[in-house]
């Protein structure tokens, strides 16, 4: 069931509004630790103009999706995070917004990690000619790396340059373990799917993961934008899930599982079409 604010119970997703985002670049980022608690009740001429918020006024960003859409529904949701230890896995980091955010203000407290993920190489809608110029991908890395330089935090952040499908299966064998979790690395549905999947079993009770462009709609085809990937996520966890729409983002709650699978009497009841 959903109610005005657009809260999912139970990972059942009905009807969403649709909205059309305008795209972004694909991004990987993590945070990694192997004992944590649950979580607790852009190099440019300069500044974008759109970036009004004094204390980011030190980061050099040449796109600024993240704080002209994201970042107040951020600091909305997560006053409560503040000062807690977080171990943070964040999937997709590009030119930093993100990282940096997530630096400055969920990363206080001593004991918190957070390591990052990405190939600095953009995503499937990157690879030509025009989108790596639009992009400056040349200077991504570079960029990354001086924006998070400037966080007062950044020597607890531990960047892994691989694909998500080598760096998650790596965190897996460490047995690593995460309370918050954000993913915005690629923008194509299978992606997303092996990404979420991958994550969730190192997601820990209580914890929090977050999916980006859940509204974006970059193809025309429905089976590669991130849409279909997260709603199909949301059914297959169901039992152990709570999830909210906020903005332009999927949040999702990790709970206790609620009910466990009942074997059906019936042996000849099947699925027909």
């Amino acid at each position: 069931m959903q109610d005005p604010d657009g809260i999912l119970i139970g990972g059942s997703v009905f009807a969403l509004k649709e909205e059309n985002r305008k795209a972004k670049s694909i991004d990987v980022v993590l945070g990694s630790h192997t004992d944590s608690p649950s979580v607790p009740s852009e190099v440019s001429d300069g500044v974008s103009d759109h970036v009004t918020d004094p204390q980011r006024n030190r980061f050099l960003f040449q796109h600024t999706w993240f704080d002209d859409e994201i970042k107040p529904h951020w600091e909305a949701h997560t006053p409560h995070l503040r000062n807690k230890q977080l171990f943070i896995l964040e999937i997709g980091c590009f030119e930093g917004a993100s990282t940096t955010w997530l630096l400055d203000n969920l990363m206080s407290n001593r004991g918190s990690t957070m390591t990052t993920i990405d190939t600095f190489a953009g995503g499937m809608e990157h690879q030509d000619t025009d989108q790596v110029h639009k992009y400056d991908l040349n200077t991504l890395e570079q960029r990354f790396r001086s924006n998070v330089s400037r966080c007062s935090n950044s020597d607890r952040l531990t960047v892994m340059k691989m694909t998500s499908d080598e760096a998650l299966l790596k965190l897996r064998r460490e047995q690593a373990s995460f309370n918050f979790i954000y993913i915005d690395a690629s923008h194509v549905a299978i992606d997303v799917l092996h990404d979420a999947v991958l994550c969730w079993r190192m997601l820990s009770v209580g914890g929090k993961m977050v999916f980006d462009d859940f509204t974006w709609k970059g193809y025309m085809e429905e089976c590669y934008n991130p849409r279909i990937a997260i709603r199909s996520f949301l059914g297959c966890t169901a039992s152990e899930v709570e999830a909210k729409e906020i903005g332009y983002q999927m949040w999702v709650t990790k709970v206790p599982r609620r009910f466990d699978a009942t074997p059906n009497p019936d042996p000849d009841l099947v699925y027909k079409d």
